[in-house]
């Protein structure tokens, strides 16, 4: 299963959702979860869960999700799903680290 995960910033405490979604046997399966992180303390709900016959309509469901949390200002932080190429590499080499800038 895929997960998106975001967050929810300008709160004392930090409200998140968490979304995964994939194929289980014969279904397509979204799951979302909401969740408040105070301090130290984290609390998660149960998963809001929708079941799919066909996988387009998950996809469909999922980018409506993540556009709606997007445009209410909630930060993404999963990587895997910025679609956002990168223009700068880094390597190691040696125990030196070098920066590089794509053009």
């Amino acid at each position: 299963m895929r997960e998106l995960y975001f967050t929810s910033p300008y709160r004392r405490s930090l409200r998140t959702v968490r979304i995964e979604y994939g194929q289980v046997k014969e279904v397509f399966i979204l799951r979302t979860f909401e969740g408040v992180i105070n301090g130290k303390v984290e609390s998660e709900s149960p998963p809001k869960e929708e079941a799919f016959d066909d996988e387009k309509e998950m996809l469909k469901k999922v980018y409506e999700t993540k556009s709606g949390l997007l445009e209410g200002r909630w930060i993404v932080q999963n990587k895997e799903s910025i679609s956002q190429p990168s223009f700068i590499s880094t390597n190691v080499i040696d125990g030196e680290v070098s920066v590089k800038f794509d053009n």
